[in-house]
């Protein structure tokens, strides 16, 4: 047998980021470089973006998070604004999404509960990718001088009982802090949370000529035996305030406040007051866009030069093309994720896909659709790929039609599982059939597909790593596009000789073994 090793950059497997240094340098420093921007969890639905800012001029760092409960838009689409700005004096951390596949959904909850819960955790909790960013985020809040937490709130936070949106179990329009003030023992500073919080909101709601859109301070009283917010001891800004020693809220826009533009500008005066107040000095402040343009998509075929694809188009490749969209262009940088529909998740960008039928790839801004192009199968090979607009050409196959072509000769009975297509630490990676793959135990990995000889017959196959068991309600034996953590996620007794060292991963199509891999766990 064949071994097929992964030979991982060195910093990637001491987690170390993809990162792009644009102009990069350490906070507090004098220099020409102004920002950093690091990627984690790379092609996945989980994919996190991280934006470090820095003025030409020294001073403090605010961090901003952004979408960390996916159904709260105006939250990440302020944090958006400031991944690109220039600053004078002081920096900036921004994390716009933080918890992308909740965002994807616009729900709440992320794969494994609700991300701003989780910071309660020890590094010894079981991992999870919600686990991993919760973690990244503890590292970054260590880095800054005050938190901002951009959310969404029901209704309109009042400390007196006004009507069933009006009242003190509410929280939209209102400055959410932990305790009146707050000892830190490290430097022997006391923070005054209240008093800053009093000064924003006056500030901010000179600014608001609406007075039900005004901010009201909102103390959880968090530390307090009695408080009525326990569970808020599980958040983030409650680890930056007891755990750094940090000036930390949550900045909560009524959810009953129906355009985002408007929340953006509300969350956005916040922003800035909190900026003034710690004389960070921006130059440039960005624009929130209310609708996403998608102008086209970069698709590779076969692994040729990219096609520029417009919207709402039709691109036409033969049964069996390799088709991987590239990039996304638009009037958004941020947020955009293709789905090829029916075949992988909802983040497909960069993973390829060999065309089997006639499918639709949608591109969504978050969690809205903004564009979309169809892929239509032909019968006979192409020369070259087409694009058009309207109609499918005549030799277009409606999807779900069989097509002669010569795969198609091959029997159903011959049907062989040739590649496996693994994630591994955001690396994607083709095993050959019947060859052994090795990881660390501390890698992350995802099972994203199997090729086979007949590719039409590619997304039936079930994709099986003996001794997981994903986190859904029914397990049908399909492990294809789950997180799996070998050192937690793996029960000994289905290795090989039950030593934990090598486990089996076995393909099937109606119940029929087509293909077997073995992943095996590196010390």
């Amino acid at each position: 047998m064949n071994i097929l090793r992964i030979a991982l950059h060195v910093l990637i497997c001491c987690g170390v980021p993809l990162c792009w240094v644009l102009q990069g340098t350490a906070f507090g420093k004098t220099s020409s470089h102004r920002s950093l921007h690091d990627v984690y969890l790379a092609n996945t639905e989980h994919e996190l973006h991280i934006y470090r800012i820095y003025g030409k001029e020294p001073g403090k760092t605010i961090m901003l998070i952004g979408g960390i409960q996916g159904d709260e838009p105006g939250g990440y689409l302020t944090a958006d604004l400031y991944a690109d700005i220039n600053l004078k004096r002081g920096n900036l951390i921004v994390v716009p999404r933080a918890n992308f596949y909740s965002i994807l959904l616009n729900q709440r909850n992320g794969m494994t509960g609700d991300m701003n819960r989780k910071f309660a955790e020890n590094d010894n909790a079981e991992r999870s990718m919600e686990q991993e960013i919760v973690s990244i985020l503890k590292g970054l809040i260590g880095e800054a001088d005050c938190l901002l937490n951009l959310h969404e709130g029901s209704g309109f936070y009042n400390p007196e009982w006004k009507n069933e949106q009006e009242n003190p179990d509410r929280f939209g329009q209102s400055i959410i802090y932990d305790a009146k003030s707050f000892y830190v023992e490290k430097n022997r500073q006391v923070l005054d949370l209240e008093s800053l919080a009093t000064r924003i909101t006056e500030r901010v709601n000179g600014q608001i000529a609406n007075t039900r859109h005004h901010f009201r301070p909102n103390n959880h009283d968090t530390v307090a035996n009695d408080t009525r917010h326990a569970e808020q001891r599980k958040s983030a800004t409650y680890y930056a305030l007891t755990q750094e020693g940090i000036p930390a809220f949550g900045i909560e826009t009524s959810k009953s406040i129906r355009s985002n533009a408007e929340k953006v500008g509300l969350q956005k005066l916040v922003v800035n007051t909190f900026m003034e107040e710690l004389e960070i000095i921006p130059e440039t402040p960005g624009l929130h866009i209310e609708n996403t343009t998608l102008k086209y998509i970069l698709v590779r075929i076969n692994g040729g030069l990219p096609y520029a694809v417009p919207n709402e188009t039709t691109l036409h490749v033969a049964l069996g093309d390799e088709v991987v969209v590239t990039d996304i262009i638009a009037n958004y940088d941020r947020g955009l994720a293709a789905d090829f529909l029916g075949m992988g998740s909802r983040n497909d960008t960069n993973l390829p896909f060999r065309i089997a039928q006639s499918t639709k790839v949608v591109i969504r801004k978050d969690a809205e659709t903004c564009g979309w192009i169809d892929i239509a199968v032909t019968e006979t090979a192409m020369t070259k790929t087409a694009v058009t607009t309207g109609k499918q050409p005549p030799n277009a196959v409606p999807a779900g039609t069989e097509i002669p072509a010569k795969e198609n000769q091959i029997p159903v009975s011959d049907l062989k599982a040739e590649q496996l297509i693994l994630n591994i630490d955001g690396e994607l990676l083709f095993v050959p059939e019947g060859e052994e793959i090795i990881v660390a135990r501390d890698m992350m990995v995802i099972i994203k597909g199997v090729r086979s000889n007949i590719s039409r017959l590619d997304n039936d196959i079930v994709v099986n790593l003996k001794g997981f068991a994903p986190p859904k309600a029914e397990n049908d034996g399909n492990d294809l596009n789950f997180p799996i953590y070998p050192a937690q996620d793996l029960w000994v007794r289905y290795s090989e000789n039950k030593e934990g060292i090598r486990y089996p991963i076995i393909t099937t199509y109606n119940d029929r073994e087509i293909g077997k891999y073995w992943l095996k766990l590196q010390n």
